[in-house]
């Protein structure tokens, strides 16, 4: 096998595979890099079209935009996904625990078929992984980390844990939070933690869910019910600040239910746990720089933000589009797509419109977490206008759906 690649993407997660699917289109030679071992066949598996089983769904979803909805279904990975397996919402509704604070969204309002599409991470992720396999220009390496990144004028040099070395004329780092291209390139990043702790889970809900997206703001942290396939289930993403996150982490599935039934003022009924309930520490970062010499970041690489809008993944895929688009408007104009000044309108457009969102997700958690009797009040009316507002919502509303 050759070792010079024209790309290498590393991480295959849900963003660094649609960022190979949507390059390898243009028939250069693409290297994806992935350190977790990937099992092909079971990814396959997932695709096939059987019934939705609740109790053999992923806890990890994701609120997929319609705007990302097209982009996936462009890359032709959309269509793989079984309908059966997809849980679309027509419908969000949000208050304010605290108060009578209330705002809802319509898909009607805005002319639209839904607002999103609930859908586990694994099967985008298996669909994307189909998708990249019918490339012949795509290598797929799995279960090796990287060791040592070098750049230098004409490439990047890249060491494996195995000691296999590669060459790349761009490296895009799609790996993570955590990520080691990074990390290894010295690239700083601005972090704050938000001192909480999101938890995520699968429940049967007394309730029909409605296809309605739930979220009810409380002075430790929102928490929020996202509709399932079935009619009667719901994936939840609690965010509670750590103080109160500790005391949960050894309740059991029955004692866990019950505080969160009552976090969620019963408004779906009586809840069951039905998978087990995994809790993970949010923290916002941002890179400093999407860029240096040969080397791109997307996604959770370059940037983290709250889970309360279901924004993160939704971006990340912006990200992709931009970057992708402008390699291919760049090859298209021959001119260089691995020099750092020709992809600067790509950290310019990006950085800009994640910085917003990052900004808007935590002026909303430090919003709701202020108890003080005046601001509960001003922000309860406020609440309240906004939802009489129709034009101002049908323009938030479009704004997160990517129209």
């Amino acid at each position: 096998m050759s070792r010079k690649f024209d790309i290498t993407v590393v991480g295959g997660g849900m963003v660094g595979l649609s960022a190979v699917a949507a390059l390898a289109e243009t028939g250069l030679k693409i290297l994806l890099l992935e350190k977790q071992a990937i099992d092909l066949d079971s990814f396959q598996e997932l695709l096939e079209n059987k019934p939705f089983e609740v109790n053999d769904a992923d806890i990890r979803v994701s609120a997929i935009s319609p705007a990302n909805r097209q982009f996936l279904t462009d890359l032709q990975a959309w269509q793989m996904i079984p309908k059966q397996c997809q849980a679309s919402y027509d419908w969000m509704k949000v208050w304010d625990g605290d108060g009578t604070g209330y705002i809802e969204f319509s898909a009607e309002d805005i002319a639209h078929p839904d607002l999103g599409v609930i859908v586990e991470n694994r099967l985008i992720q298996a669909a994307l992984l189909a998708r990249i396999q019918s490339f012949g220009n795509v290598t797929l390496i799995a279960g090796q980390s990287l060791s040592h990144i070098s750049v230098s004028e004409d490439q990047v040099d890249l060491l494996l844990d195995n000691d296999q070395e590669y060459q790349s004329r761009l490296l895009i780092g799609a790996d993570g939070a955590l990520s080691d291209v990074r990390q290894k390139l010295a690239i700083q990043s601005k972090q704050f933690d938000y001192d909480q702790t999101a938890f995520v889970a699968n429940v049967k809900t007394e309730l029909q869910h409605q296809n309605t997206a739930w979220q009810r703001f409380t002075p430790f942290g929102p928490v929020a019910f996202l509709p399932l396939p079935e009619s009667h289930h719901c994936s939840i993403v609690w965010s509670l600040d750590k103080s109160k996150a500790e005391s949960l982490e050894s309740f059991s599935r029955q004692e866990f239910a019950s505080k969160l039934q009552h976090a969620f003022e019963s408004k779906l009924g009586a809840i069951e746990l039905v998978s087990d309930y995994q809790g993970f520490p949010l923290v916002k970062r941002h890179a400093e720089r999407y860029l240096s010499p040969r080397v791109a970041l997307i996604g959770d690489a370059a940037h983290t933000i709250h889970p309360l809008a279901g924004q993160g993944v939704n971006i990340g895929f912006q990200d992709v589009v931009c970057l992708t688009e402008l390699i291919k408007q760049l090859i298209a104009k021959g001119r260089d797509y691995s020099l750092i000044e020709n992809l600067r309108p790509f950290e310019r457009e990006r950085k800009t419109e994640n910085l917003i969102m990052q900004n808007a997700m935590s002026g909303f958690k430090h919003l709701f977490a202020n108890q003080s009797m005046p601001v509960t009040l001003i922000r309860n009316f406020a609440m309240t206008a906004l939802n009489n507002f129709s034009m101002a919502k049908q323009g938030i509303i479009k704004k997160a759906m990517g129209l």
